[in-house]
């Protein structure tokens, strides 16, 4: 959900060879949030690099009910509020999940969601 395809294999390679250059996951004490957290990261810092928004992202895990308004919608959000959305509504996970995943306070995700839905009100409203 946050890089499109044609970006999605470079930020996955990035993280994976920070983290094998790390030599050990042992030491973490939630190896799955760290790699979403190395993910994200990698997602943002594309983006800063590139100066520009990323491309549209693969809408294959995604429903396929969603109306294609509201799926541009999404898809212009920034990659944590995107991210909270897709985990909060599409995944159905619990604010803690959530945060560990993101690697942020559960206050956080709150307020991703928040801002997230102002937008998208914005944007949807006819």
């Amino acid at each position: 959900m946050l890089v499109g395809p044609a970006e999605a294999e470079d930020v996955l390679s990035a993280v994976v060879v920070r983290i094998l250059a790390r030599q050990s996951l042992s030491d973490l004490d939630d190896p799955r949030s760290y790699l979403y957290r190395s993910v994200t990261n990698e997602a943002r810092t594309l983006q800063r690099w590139r100066g520009r928004r990323l491309p549209r992202t693969n809408t294959s895990v995604l429903p396929t009910d969603v109306e294609p308004e509201i799926l541009d919608a999404v898809l212009d959000l920034p990659p944590r509020q995107r991210a909270a959305v897709y985990l909060a509504y599409w995944r159905d996970l619990p604010m803690v999940e959530i945060a560990q995943l993101m690697g942020c306070s559960p206050g956080s995700v709150k307020r991703y969601l928040h801002i997230a839905r102002n937008k998208l009100g914005k944007v949807l409203e006819p």
